[in-house]
């Protein structure tokens, strides 16, 4: 967990407290920022990073803005029809009981590491580590004019990573690099999510959100990762 970014590992505590809070059956079916706040002033390390309240609603609206909220805590809506002061309110869980584009071109993996990791494959024959990649995979197939490309090589100053997909858009010439993280249940697999985060910083590739050609996605659960790859695809196809 040291590797994992400050704000991230802000977000997991912040969850975690959330989720006790909304389990408890006293706790309304819906609260509001101040009552979060009271609780998870009982949390030594969250208080020592939000020591007031408008501290903790200020980091509540940069990673709302920033895209990176409601993938990690995806039960909250938002008033922000007042821009100097968000209203927040949390709400408890509830469990969730291929036409092809024209011009899409694709091409699989070339990687030769955990093959047998691969045992998703989709209706083209081509091999994925999860469902979820899939689901974005799917997605994409029904765009037009897009080269996709699955675990391409990316090189920069000597180091090299293999983002999930290399997406092309033949029309607009524009290219964006696409992470997908499924796994935040796991404190090692968080570590190496934001190992490569860092690394993407650390050689100038921004977000889309920045103006970037950078996107990630982080599951939380599937009806938000659907309006997730809707919004990323909204992106990449303009």
């Amino acid at each position: 967990m040291e590797n994992i970014p400050p704000y991230l590992k802000s977000l997991k505590l912040i969850k975690e407290s959330l989720d006790k809070l909304m389990a408890n059956r006293a706790t309304a079916v819906e609260i509001r920022s101040n009552e979060l706040y009271d609780h998870i002033s009982k949390n030594p390390v969250l208080m020592k990073s939000f020591p007031t309240p408008g501290m903790f609603n200020h980091f509540l609206k940069k990673q709302h803005n920033d895209n990176i909220l409601k993938q990690i805590i995806p039960n909250y809506r938002v008033d922000t029809s007042n821009k100097n002061f968000y209203q927040w309110y949390f709400f408890k869980e509830t469990n969730r009981d291929v036409t092809q584009g024209r011009g899409v071109e694709t091409i699989g993996s070339k990687l030769n590491y955990q093959k047998g990791s691969q045992k998703v494959i989709s209706e083209d024959g081509l091999k994925f580590r999860s469902e979820q990649e899939l689901e974005i995979y799917n997605r994409l197939l029904k765009c037009n004019y897009l080269t996709v490309e699955y675990e391409p090589r990316l090189v920069e100053f000597g180091e090299q990573k293999y983002p999930d997909f290399k997406i092309s858009n033949k029309l607009s010439q524009k290219t964006y690099y696409w992470e997908h993280f499924g796994q935040t249940n796991s404190d090692r697999y968080l570590d190496a999510m934001a190992e490569k985060i860092q690394w993407y910083r650390n050689n100038g590739y921004k977000t889309v959100a920045d103006g970037g050609k950078l996107i990630y996605t982080i599951y939380s659960d599937w009806k938000t990762f659907q309006r997730d790859i809707d919004n990323y695809i909204a992106v990449i196809t303009k």
